[in-house]
């Protein structure tokens, strides 16, 4: 495969994988501005690069931001679809439940503390150890709006950047 074979599979390999790419293409955007200005930036195709990128940010900008008493958040994709995640699932995703608190036996209340940390979900959870079954208390925690907010403002940030440095229309 040619160089520009190989650059075109991975940029349409990249425009197929959706948001979760933007943290790929602004690093690997960022360095191969650094390279020496002779024509490189097109002929690296990076041009089509930075384009994708930027039309992936304005899209995600255009989305209005959070209601402040909207508690609701993203699942984790893949993974288990057992019952104990469907619950968990159903709770992440209604925007009024901020706790919930769930008596369960500690294997259970263990694959769901898995599963919340390895999703790196803003979601306190602790066991309440009274009683039989001890109770796993879940809370959505302000990081969910902080975060949020974080994540626009770098979003803002970087097509800033990219219109800039790539010479696109923000």
């Amino acid at each position: 495969m040619t160089d520009m074979g190989t650059r075109d599979a991975v940029a349409g390999h990249l425009r197929q994988k959706g948001d979760a790419v933007t943290g790929l293409e602004m690093p690997a955007l960022r360095a191969a501005a650094e390279l020496p200005h002779d024509g490189a930036h097109g002929e690296a195709g990076f041009t089509d690069l930075a384009a994708d990128c930027a039309a992936r940010l304005r899209a995600r900008l255009a989305q209005p931001p959070r209601a402040s008493g909207d508690w609701s958040m993203e699942p984790p994709g893949g993974g288990c679809s057992c019952d104990l995640c469907g619950t968990l699932r159903a709770f992440l995703a209604d925007p009024d439940r901020r706790t919930f608190e769930w008596p369960l036996a500690e294997k259970r209340r263990q694959h769901l503390h898995s599963r919340i940390d390895a999703a790196e979900l803003p979601v306190s959870h602790v066991t309440r150890r009274q009683g039989r079954p001890y109770t796993l208390v879940l809370r959505k925690t302000d990081a969910l709006f902080t975060d949020e907010a974080e994540a626009r403002a770098r979003d803002q940030e970087n097509l800033e950047w990219l219109a800039a440095a790539w010479n696109l229309g923000t």
